[in-house]
C-alpha cells in the first residue's frame, strides 16, 4: 500500500470515528431530552386559568393550542371552517321553526374561540331574534357558559369570582349533585354554579370580564387548561358538573380531584364528553342536564334512551320541550350535539380508542413526545391520528372516511324530505280542521289546542323523528363516530315520518277530512347570509356544494 493510501485511509477513519462519536452523542442527549419532564418554574390556579399563564411551563402544549386560533380546515362535512350550515342545508329552518337555531346556526370553530363564537351568533342577540319573529326569546340562558369559558371552574370555587354568584343564593337544584357533594365547601360552589345556569348569559360573562377584563386573555377566553387539568400536577379532570352529576346517577362515582373516578384511559374520553353532549336547561333555574338517566352504566347508549327519558320528563311535566314547532305545534326537543353517546356504540370505542387519540394524537416536539393540543378533525393528520392502527395509505383511510360520511348523508336527505312531508302535511291538517264549525268558532288559542289534542298521535311521530334527524344532523362527526347506530336512527327516522303520515289520516277520518299526502317535499329556500364578523357563517364553498350536488346524484363511491 502506497503511504497516501495509507494517510487518506487514517483519515477516513480518524472522521469517521468523529462521526460515530457525535452521533452516540447525540442520540445521548435525545434520550436525555425525553426522559426530562417539563420544569414547573411557574405556579399555576383555578384563579388564573389563562392559557397564557399555565402554558409557561408546558411551551409546546402552548404552541398547539395557540395554532387553533388559524386553523380553518375544511373537509366535506366537518373541519373547523365556520360556514352556515343552515344555508347549506335550509331544510333544518323548517325543522326548527319557531327556535334560535332555525335563524343561526354556523359550523363551531376551534376550541379557542368557544366564547368568541358564543358572543358572535345571533342566537345570544334577543333583538334580532324578536325582529325575526321570536318574540319570547331574550337571548341565551347562562347555563350556556358551563362549556364556552375557561372560566367555569373559577366562576364556581375561586375566590375571585365565587362571590359574585352569592349575593342573592338561588335555591339548589332537587337533583342529585355528586360532583358537589365530594367538594370542600360543596355548598357554596353548589349556589354559586346554579345561580350562573340561572341568569342571562351576558350578565354572567359581564362578572367575569369585572375581575378579569376583557380580551382573549380575559372574559373571550374560550375552552383551555384549566378545563381539562388539575393545576398542581397536569393530571386530567372534569370540571363540568354536570356531566358528573349526570355519571352519578348512571352509577359511576365522584371524585374531590379528578370529578369522576377513572382509569387514564377512561379520563382521556371524560374530559371530552363532559361537554361534547346531548342536554337541556330545566326548571326555574334552567340549570344544566344531561339526559343520561336511562343510559345504563357501561353499556352502549341507544336512542330509545332519550325516547324513554324524554317522554317520562313530558308525562310528569318536568321538562315537556325545547320549543313548539311554528308549522305543526308539535312539542319538540332540540338535540344538541351528542358525541359523547354516540360514539359508546362505535367499533372504535370497543376497541379502546379514546377521543383524545383521534382528535389530540401524539407528535414530536425535540425528542419529546406530547399530546398535540391543536385539536382537531383527524383529517388534518391522517398519519398520526389513524395509521398508528391502520397501515393502510392516507388516500385510502380518507376514501374510508367518505365511504361512511357519504352514505350518511344521502341517507339524511331522505330522512329530510319524509320529516318535511310530514310537517307540510300537519300543517296542511290543521288549516282544513280550523275550518270545521267546531274548531272555527273557538278562540284561536282554545282552537290550536283542540286541533293539537285532535292530532296528538301525529304531532308525536313529528317530534319522535326529528328528535331522530337532530341527532344525526347536528352531531359533529356527521356519521363516523358510530356508522352503524347512525344508519339505525336515520332508518327509523324515515320510518317513523311515513307512518306519521298515515296516523294523520286516520286522525282526520273522523272530521271526514281528506288531503293530498306529500311524497316528495319541497326543501325551503336558504336564508340570506347574516352580517357577522369574517369568517363566521360564511357560505359554504363551491366543494361543499359539489360534494352535496354529487351525493344527490348518487354521484360517490
Amino acid at each position: 500500500m502506497s503511504k497516501s493510501i495509507y494517510v487518506a485511509a487514517c483519515v477516513i477513519a480518524a472522521l469517521g470515528g468523529v462521526g460515530l462519536f457525535a452521533l452516540n452523542t447525540n442520540i445521548a442527549e435525545h434520550k436525555g431530552e425525553s426522559k426530562t419532564q417539563p420544569l414547573k418554574t411557574f405556579a399555576q390556579s383555578d384563579d388564573e386559568p389563562d392559557f397564557a399563564l399555565w402554558g409557561r411551563n408546558f411551551p409546546a402544549q402552548l404552541d398547539g393550542y395557540l395554532q387553533m386560533k388559524d386553523e380553518y380546515i375544511q373537509t366535506p362535512f366537518g373541519g373547523s371552517l365556520p360556514y352556515s350550515k343552515i344555508i347549506r342545508w335550509p331544510a333544518a329552518t323548517t325543522f326548527w321553526n319557531g327556535y334560535a337555531f332555525a335563524v343561526d346556526y354556523s359550523k363551531p370553530r376551534t376550541h379557542y374561540y368557544s366564547q368568541i363564537d358564543q358572543l358572535e351568533t345571533k342566537r345570544n342577540n334577543k333583538e334580532f331574534l324578536n325582529s325575526h319573529g321570536l318574540p319570547a326569546f331574550k337571548g341565551q340562558p347562562g347555563a350556556c357558559v358551563n362549556c364556552h369559558t375557561g372560566y367555569l371552574k373559577a366562576i364556581y370555587s375561586s375566590s375571585k369570582l365565587q362571590g359574585l354568584f352569592l349575593d342573592n343564593p338561588v335555591e339548589s337544584s332537587k337533583k342529585a349533585m355528586g360532583f358537589f357533594d365530594v367538594q370542600e365547601n360543596g355548598q357554596m360552589m353548589k349556589e354559586a354554579w346554579t345561580k350562573m345556569n340561572s341568569i342571562p348569559y351576558f350578565d354572567v360573562m359581564d362578572k367575569v370580564k369585572s375581575v378579569y377584563g376583557e380580551g382573549i386573555h380575559s372574559s373571550h377566553m374560550g375552552s383551555t387548561c384549566a378545563d381539562c387539568h388539575n393545576p398542581d400536577d397536569m393530571s386530567l379532570r372534569v370540571t363540568r358538573p354536570a356531566f358528573v352529576n349526570a355519571m352519578v346517577l348512571r352509577g359511576y362515582e365522584a371524585d374531590a380531584k379528578h370529578g369522576i373516578k377513572g382509569s387514564r384511559k377512561e379520563m382521556r374520553n371524560y374530559v371530552c364528553m363532559q361537554c361534547h353532549v346531548e342536554y337541556y336547561f330545566e326548571g326555574k333555574d334552567s340549570v344544566l342536564t344531561f339526559p343520561w338517566t336511562k343510559w345504563k352504566k357501561d353499556e352502549a347508549f341507544k336512542i330509545e334512551n332519550f325516547d324513554e327519558y324524554y317522554d317520562e320528563k313530558f308525562a310528569n311535566g318536568e321538562f315537556p320541550y325545547d320549543f313548539i314547532n311554528k308549522d305543526t305545534k308539535a312539542k319538540i326537543i332540540k338535540m344538541q350535539h351528542p358525541e359523547a353517546e354516540m360514539y359508546s356504540s362505535s367499533l372504535h370505542y370497543r376497541s379502546g380508542v379514546t377521543c383524545v387519540d383521534c382528535h389530540m394524537p401524539y407528535k414530536r416536539d425535540g425528542a419529546n413526545k406530547v399530546t398535540n393540543h391543536n385539536i382537531l378533525t383527524p383529517y388534518a393528520d391522517i398519519n398520526a391520528s389513524c395509521k398508528t392502527c391502520h397501515p393502510q395509505s392516507e388516500q385510502v383511510l380518507k376514501d374510508r372516511i367518505a365511504f361512511i360520511q357519504n352514505r350518511h348523508a344521502y341517507e339524511l336527505r331522505k330522512c329530510e324530505n319524509n320529516l318535511l312531508a310530514l310537517i307540510a302535511d300537519i300543517k296542511t291538517a290543521r288549516a282544513e280542521l280550523a275550518k270545521l264549525p267546531q274548531f272555527a268558532n273557538l278562540d284561536e288559542k282554545a282552537r290550536e289546542e283542540a286541533i293539537s289534542k285532535a292530532l296528538d298521535k301525529s304531532l308525536y311521530a313529528h317530534r319522535k323523528a326529528q328528535i331522530r334527524w337532530d341527532v344525526a344532523f347536528s352531531e359533529n362527526s356527521y356519521g363516523f363516530h358510530s356508522p352503524q347506530e347512525f344508519m339505525r336512527i336515520i332508518s327509523q327516522c324515515k320510518e317513523i315520518a311515513r307512518e306519521g303520515q298515515s296516523t294523520l289520516a286516520n286522525e282526520l277520518a273522523p272530521f271526514n277530512v281528506k288531503i293530498t299526502f306529500t311524497k316528495e317535499a319541497k326543501i325551503p329556500n336558504a336564508p340570506a347570509k347574516l352580517d357577522h364578523h369574517y369568517p363566521t357563517a360564511s357560505l359554504p364553498t363551491d366543494e361543499m356544494k359539489k360534494v352535496d350536488e354529487n351525493i344527490k346524484n348518487l354521484n360517490f363511491k
